[in-house]
């Protein structure tokens, strides 16, 4: 049944039950949910049911980062959860408290690696920069046992032991920001070029598909 539906005329779009940071095997062990977030999911998914159309895959990012939980968070910001409400995201529940941080180039190049291949970016929240002064940009990190680091090592897939190697760094990482904070949305978009080459096809600066813009 799935796989008649999947073959009828029209666009199907799937979403990654969560962000890449939070894939059972690319996520930062044990602060993970028990599900793939990747390209190779997917394709794996449309494989089962014979569907062999093109698949475009997008990453979506938005101009701060948030987590819930107990999870790491280098860039975490506690004026940001006063300055950017988010009426739907609360500490309340399972989930547990609800965190903003700033934009953060050392987990963008990791989501971006272990991703897997993507078409381009849909970027959201741009009209952050009209409710809030600036962010800051974080370029790397300093650790206790390094003072620079601007890229997490990749593991292999089900190595869970690597996992919570990155998980022990980024709970110790300081994060080193620009001199420069970033006050526009073009400001952040030339920010996200310096990490990747990857072209943003969409800009989303507020909650209806009116603020939505192409290239």
């Amino acid at each position: 049944m799935i796989g008649a539906q999947l073959r009828q005329p029209g666009c199907v779009l799937f979403e990654g039950a969560q962000g890449v940071l939070l894939d059972e095997w690319c996520g930062f062990h044990p602060h993970t949910t028990w599900s793939s977030i990747t390209t190779a999911a997917v394709d794996a998914a449309a494989a089962c049911f014979d569907f062999a159309a093109p698949i475009e895959h997008y990453g979506v990012l938005r101009s701060y980062h948030t987590r819930h939980g107990a999870g790491p968070l280098p860039t975490h910001d506690e004026s940001l959860n006063d300055l950017l409400l988010e009426p739907h995201n609360h500490s309340e529940g399972w989930q547990g408290r609800f965190r903003s941080g700033h934009p953060d180039a050392v987990l963008l190049r990791y989501a971006f690696e272990v991703t897997g291949p993507l078409n381009g970016l849909l970027v959201s929240h741009l009209d952050v920069f009209q409710r809030c002064t600036s962010l800051k940009w974080c370029e790397s990190y300093s650790t206790p046992s390094s003072p620079f680091i601007d890229r997490l090592p990749i593991g292999t897939r089900g190595d869970l032991s690597h996992q919570i190697m990155l998980t022990n760094l980024l709970e110790g990482a300081r994060p080193q920001y620009a001199v420069d904070s970033i006050d526009s949305d073009r400001k952040y978009l030339d920010r996200i070029a310096s990490v990747t080459d990857l072209p943003v096809m969409l800009r989303s600066y507020g909650n209806t598909s009116a603020t939505v813009l192409g290239q």
